[in-house]
């Protein structure tokens, strides 16, 4: 049996998950690990021995549940700091018309890594779109057809280069070596999102605690990656701050009685809670913890908007509406208020694609996790480099690049490029 194992370092939890992958290639999950985050703040490192501390935690609970040791790990990579951007290109392939192989498409690939290097930040995620084969339009994929110019636009995601490194740093200071580094939001859109769902476009927006990563799909493939720095922590301190209570407090009345829409909520209901330096609990209205919640998600939301309009982007193409998953996916009313806030159906995105352990994974929390292990799947053993579809689906227009690997090879294919 193969083993592999994720490593999903959030800022409110860091997660391992460990998959045995059976004879079928089914990948059966035989340990989870967690601890909660310390020397981690939105996909940085800020103390470097605490943030070991937290991975080695997680990472014996998952050795123990698994009997398995582990010494790789497949990573997620996000942060404030993600940008992405669509490159166009074409290379001429032959006077006459000429079968279409790998190579041709890498030649793409490889031009866009070059033209979106920027000092300071690091290519994660390339990922080529709507080919065009000489002059037919809407070509899936090109390999094995002929032609004699090949054009493709190509989606590059590119994170913090110091921010990679003191993760990179950090672990290996855990005794584990890294298999591959892929983007928390393509991680989470393989454990969540439908094949149809990405064709049809659609919205995939993975609310943790520090983070909101988001990633629209349109016609089966990547337009826009961003990430925005808040999320259920700032809901957190929003409420400790207005009802002057402490943060555990806080965050256990967000779960038990949060609201993400006030004017649903009845204005007879009230919380109790214990203010700070009061001996005595108190009374506070529902309807005031659900103003404060929705708030702070309209600010989150416009942010988003905000980054997607900047690339002169709209929602219209997104026909299959948005999902949410992560962690503040489970807060009561968020379906209702995304619904209300962008105009397009919504619905709660669950990981799918794993055998066990389904009372802890099936879980919005973990979709992440669990689409770590599945990319880590398609890129260990089908061979794809694939970084944001299904494995049945790895030789369509979706097909992404091992950067890692990649990389090494465009001293190769420099002269060509060129």
């Amino acid at each position: 049996m193969k083993v592999l194992t994720s490593l999903d370092i959030g800022t409110g939890k860091v997660t391992v998950l460990v998959g045995e992958i059976d004879s079928y290639g089914d990948i059966h999950i035989i340990g989870v690990g967690e601890a909660p985050s310390k020397g981690i703040d939105r996909g940085y490192i800020t103390r470097l021995d605490l943030a070991v501390q937290t991975i080695l935690t997680a990472l014996r609970e998952a050795q123990e549940m698994s009997s398995t040791r582990i010494d790789t790990v497949f990573i997620n990579v996000s942060g404030p700091n993600v940008k992405s951007q669509n490159e166009k290109d074409t290379v001429s392939v032959s006077p006459q018309p000429t079968e279409i192989d790998q190579t041709h498409i890498d030649r793409l690939i490889e031009r866009a890594i070059t033209r979106a290097k920027e000092e300071g930040y690091e290519v994660i995620s390339a990922v080529p779109r709507r080919f065009l084969l000489d002059d037919q339009e809407g070509v899936i994929d090109p390999v094995g057809l002929l032609g004699s110019r090949l054009s493709a636009e190509v989606h590059v995601v590119k994170v913090g280069s110091s921010m990679i490194r003191n993760l990179e740093k950090a672990i290996a200071s855990s005794g584990l070596k890294i298999g591959h580094k892929f983007l928390s939001s393509m991680a989470s859109s393989e454990a969540v999102l439908t094949t149809e769902e990405k064709e049809e476009g659609v919205l995939l927006m993975d609310m943790g605690a520090g983070l909101t990563d988001f990633v629209l799909y349109a016609d089966g493939s990547p337009v826009i990656t961003g990430s925005v720095p808040m999320g259920g922590i700032n809901i957190t301190k929003d409420i400790a701050h207005f009802m002057k209570i402490a943060s555990d407090q806080a965050e256990r009345i967000k779960i038990e009685y949060g609201f993400a829409i006030a004017d649903l909520v009845n204005e007879t209901e009230r919380v109790k809670i214990k203010p700070r330096g009061e001996d005595k609990e108190t009374m506070v209205s529902k309807k005031q913890l659900s103003e404060v919640i929705q708030i702070r998600l309209e600010e989150i939301m416009d942010k988003v908007m905000g980054l997607i309009n900047s690339h002169g982007v709209n929602l219209d193409s997104a026909n299959a509406g948005i999902v949410i998953t992560g962690g503040c996916a489970k807060l009561s009313g968020i379906r209702e208020f995304l619904e209300r806030y962008f105009d397009l159906p919504v619905r709660v995105g669950y990981p799918t694609g794993v055998i066990g352990l389904k009372e802890k994974v099936q879980d919005p929390a973990y979709s992440t996790s669990v689409g770590l292990l599945k990319l880590a799947y398609q890129e260990q053993f089908m061979g794809t480099g694939t970084f944001t579809q299904n494995a049945q689906d790895r030789n369509a227009s979706t097909r992404g690049i091992d950067i890692s690997s990649f990389l090494a090879k465009i001293k190769a294919f420099f002269k060509d490029v060129i």
